[in-house]
């Protein structure tokens, strides 16, 4: 995976208080505004990672089986909704 730099300047509070919590997490300052900057981001996204519809793909539930005679429903639906054969 290709990486890019990204610079900035702080104050010194600012890498003080940044100096602080990557010591106490036993992180490098690297790695900390790395840190910094995925939340961030991740925040900023409006994606929640909590939403239901993640579920299934994240393993935290089973798709439901809704039994015999259903295999095809998405498909029949598709049909019915913009024509067509399948």
């Amino acid at each position: 995976m290709e990486r890019k730099v990204a610079q900035t300047e702080l104050d010194a509070e600012e890498y003080r208080a940044l100096v602080k919590i990557a010591e106490k997490k036993g992180l490098t300052i690297k790695d900390a505004l790395r840190e910094a900057a995925l939340r961030w981001t991740s925040e900023e996204s409006g994606i929640d990672p909590k939403d239901p519809i993640f579920d299934i793909a994240l393993g935290r539930r089973k798709a439901q089986d809704w039994g015999k005679g259903t295999e095809r429903t998405s498909v029949d639906h598709d049909k019915v909704l913009y024509g067509g054969s399948s």
